[in-house]
């Protein structure tokens, strides 16, 4: 929160990876800051694995299967209660899979729990890791335009799940090959389904300096990966960082309408609280 402030950023999402253990930690320093930072939001959410209704460990299919990651953004106490209940199905049918814990959450979870009770979350479509990302660049790679046709239907599903207004379609700043073709064709996407996008961070880390420490982390937990790049760029960016990649990408018209979008969500987003009063129970004694 510090160093978004002082990057002069006015709104803030957290979304853990399929967590969301530290809510109430979020609320107690958003407290600290808020009076001084009046204009400053805070968002909570959630960025989960969506996957196939039914996938568990005994019928995964390598190859075909993936874990895609996939946003939801808490708007009010209400929205926080549906994260609270998807993250919990996706919990109780957790397993370990080849040295970690696989926590995957179905369509059908978010169908059931949202309902009709539309309003109270936001979606985002992910970073080049979701659904939307993975499929954009098989597309490019085959060509194919019933897979094409199949991404748009996908869309749109989603956004019926949502509601009209509560999916965006997501762009991060960055210079690689894949990040630029999902970036541009979003574009594309967003114009002819009337779905709007949003350029976010996928912050990581806090600064750009810090890669070298989040290089060292990941290969000590997870043993030698590629890292720089994609994580090369998922810290928190101040503006011109963000145009310096994006402008020529998408056009300068495109990243300020990114930007109203992200104030639109930011404006609807309502402070709440999950914390609740000690309740001391009074048992009366009895002679």
């Amino acid at each position: 929160m510090n160093r978004a402030l002082e990057l002069g950023h006015k709104v803030l999402a957290f979304t853990e990876h399929e967590t969301i253990s530290n809510s109430i930690l979020i609320e107690e320093e958003y407290e600290k800051i808020k009076d001084k930072n009046p204009d400053f939001k805070v968002i909570r959410g959630n960025e989960i694995y969506l996957v196939r209704n039914g996938l568990n460990k005994d019928n995964y299919v390598p190859g075909v299967d993936s874990y895609t990651h996939f946003i939801l953004l808490a708007l009010d106490e209400i929205g926080h209660k549906q994260i609270r209940e998807i993250s919990t199905r996706a919990w109780l049918r957790s397993y370990m899979q080849r040295g970690m814990r696989r926590v995957p959450t179905y369509y059908q979870d978010l169908i059931d729990i949202i309902g009709e009770n539309k309003g109270h979350l936001v979606f985002s479509s992910g970073c080049i890791g979701s659904a939307l990302g993975v499929q954009l660049r098989k597309y490019r790679d085959n060509g194919n335009l019933e897979l094409l046709k199949k991404i748009k239907l996908w869309c749109k599903q989603i956004e019926g799940i949502a509601g009209k207004g509560n999916f965006y379609l997501e762009m991060q700043p960055s210079n690689n090959e894949d990040q630029v073709y999902v970036n541009q064709k979003i574009v594309e996407l967003s114009k002819e389904l009337d779905i709007p996008f949003i350029i976010t961070n996928d912050a990581h880390y806090l600064k750009k300096e810090d890669l070298k420490i989040e290089r060292i982390f990941l290969n000590s937990q997870e043993g030698e990966r590629e890292v720089d790049e994609f994580y090369g760029t998922t810290y928190l960016m101040n503006d011109d960082e963000i145009k310096e990649y994006m402008i020529h990408q998408i056009g300068e018209e495109n990243v300020l309408k990114a930007y109203q979008n992200i104030q639109n969500i930011a404006d609807r987003a309502k402070d709440y609280s999950l914390k609740k009063p000690l309740k001391i129970p009074n048992l009366p004694w009895r002679e």
